[in-house]
């Protein structure tokens, strides 16, 4: 059974990681490795999240789908 901080650190983060990185890089044109400054990641790391290969998702749909986080 994984602990709440477990399911946070490997689900959760990536997905709001990956938000975050496509939303930097496609509406405010920011380079890759000035958004892997940004979230104290590697720009490999980011470009993973932009191409969908790191974050859940069907986890990122879901929280897209949340007011709180699509109006980050």
């Amino acid at each position: 059974m994984l602990l709440p901080a477990e399911i946070e650190s490997k689900s959760l983060i990536p997905a709001l990681r990956a938000i975050l990185a496509k939303d930097l890089a496609k509406k405010h044109n920011i380079r890759e490795d000035e958004i892997s400054q940004m979230l104290g990641v590697t720009q490999a790391a980011v470009s993973n999240y932009i191409r969908g290969i790191r974050g859940d998702p069907k986890l990122i749909e879901k929280l897209l789908e949340e007011k709180q986080v699509a109006s980050m």
